[in-house]
C-alpha cells in the first residue's frame, strides 16, 4: 500500500483549496470525505491486508460549481449510482482509471477529460498512482442556460460527449481555467473568499461547458436557434429575478422595476424563453432551493429555506420541487445531513 503522509509535489498545484485538505483513514472515513466534498457513493477496495486505507481530499465551493481533488492509497472502485442532480467533469492529473456511464466505457490517462452521465449508472475505477481533479456542476444551472440561449425548454435530457480530448478547443480552455483557479486559490486566497468571483468563475465554466464542450444541443446552439438577440427589458427583467429572488411577490413587480407592462413582458419572456415570467421565477426559486437543501445546516427547516428564497405558497412548490426533482424536499434535506 502506499503511504499517503503528504500531497505529492507534482499534485500541489491542483489542490482547489490548499489550506483544507482533509483525509480517511478507513472506507468508511474515505466515503464520507469524498461524499461531502464530490458527490456520495459507495466504496470498494482491493485486500488491504489489515491495514489502513489512505485518503486525501481537497475542495472548492464556487456555488453553482465546485472543484474537489481526490486519491487514494490503493486500487478504489466507486459506485455513484444516477448522478442526477449535477455534471460531473473528470480530469484525471496522474495514473490511470476507468469511467463507466450504462454501456458505455472510459480508460482514463493524464489530461483525460471525461464527463459523467445524468441519466445512467456511473462507476468510477481508480488506481493506487491515479489522481483526480473532478468539477462539480449544478445540472439545473446548465439547463437553464441552454434553456435561455436556445430559447425554449429542452426536450430530452442533457447529454455530453462522454470522453472530450484535450487537445480540444474545450480541452485546452477547461485545463487553463481549472489550472488558474487552483492557482489563484493557493496564491491569492482573499480573492477567492469573496462570494461574487467565486460565482464569476462558476458562470465561466458553465459557459464553457454550454458552449465548447459537445452535448445534444450543440448544433442547435451554434445555429443560433432563438434567431433574435434578447430583447433589452427581458434581459433587465431576468437580471431583476435573479437579483430581487427573496422578495418579489408578483409580475407586475418585475414590469414596474423594468419600466414596461405586464403585458410586454409576458409576451418578451414567451418568445425568448417559451414560458411565462412566472415559470421562470418559479424554476429559479426551485433551483436555489435545491441548492439550499443540498448545503443547509441540519437545524434548519425545509420552511425556514423556503422562506428565504421567496416561497410564500409551500404546500404548491413542495409539488412542483417533487415534480421536477423526483423526491420531496424533506428528502433532499435529509441526505444532505
Amino acid at each position: 500500500m502506499h503511504a499517503l503522509t503528504e500531497i505529492e509535489a507534482s499534485a500541489l498545484p491542483y489542490l482547489p483549496n490548499p489550506r483544507s485538505v482533509q483525509s480517511g483513514h478507513s472506507v468508511d472515513e474515505a466515503t464520507d470525505v469524498v461524499s461531502r466534498n464530490i458527490y456520495p457513493h459507495r466504496l470498494r477496495t482491493a485486500n488491504t491486508s489489515g491495514q489502513s486505507l489512505m485518503c486525501l481530499t481537497s475542495a472548492l465551493d464556487l456555488g453553482d460549481c465546485a472543484l474537489g481533488y481526490v486519491q487514494y492509497g490503493f486500487e478504489v472502485e466507486i459506485d455513484s449510482g444516477v448522478i442526477a442532480e449535477y455534471q460531473l467533469v473528470k480530469t484525471t492529473l496522474a495514473g490511470q482509471g476507468r469511467v463507466t456511464c450504462g454501456p458505455e466505457s472510459v480508460i482514463t490517462t493524464p489530461r483525460s477529460i471525461v464527463m459523467t452521465s445524468l441519466t445512467e449508472t456511473s462507476r468510477v475505477m481508480m488506481s493506487a498512482e491515479c489522481r483526480h481533479l473532478t468539477a462539480r456542476v449544478c445540472r439545473t444551472a446548465v439547463e437553464q442556460r441552454i434553456m435561455e440561449k436556445l430559447g425554449r425548454r429542452l426536450s430530452a435530457p442533457l447529454k455530453f460527449h462522454m470522453e472530450i480530448p484535450s487537445d480540444s478547443d474545450f480541452g485546452r480552455a477547461w485545463h487553463q481555467l481549472l489550472a488558474h483557479i487552483c492557482n489563484l486559490s493557493a496564491t491569492a486566497p482573499k480573492a477567492l473568499a469573496a462570494e461574487e468571483v467565486r460565482k464569476q468563475y462558476s458562470r465561466t465554466m458553465i459557459e464553457l461547458l454550454v458552449h465548447a464542450a459537445p452535448h445534444n444541443y450543440s448544433e442547435e446552439l451554434e445555429r443560433g436557434a432563438a434567431g433574435t438577440a434578447i430583447p433589452w427589458y427581458v434581459r433587465r427583467a431576468r437580471a431583476y429575478i435573479h437579483d430581487h429572488l427573496a422578495d418579489l411577490r408578483s409580475v407586475a413587480q418585475i414590469a414596474t422595476a423594468v419600466g414596461i407592462t405586464p403585458r410586454s413582458l409576458q409576451n418578451g419572456f414567451r418568445r425568448v424563453f417559451n414560458m411565462t415570467p412566472a415559470e421562470y421565477l418559479r424554476d429559479i426559486r426551485i433551483q436555489a432551493l435545491h441548492e439550499s437543501l443540498m448545503r443547509a445546516d441540519p437545524s434548519r427547516s425545509v420552511t425556514e429555506l423556503m422562506q428565504d428564497v421567496g416561497i410564500v405558497n409551500f404546500g404548491r412548490y413542495a409539488q412542483y420541487y417533487r415534480r421536477k426533482m423526483g423526491v420531496a424536499p424533506s428528502e433532499t434535506l435529509k441526505d444532505s445531513a
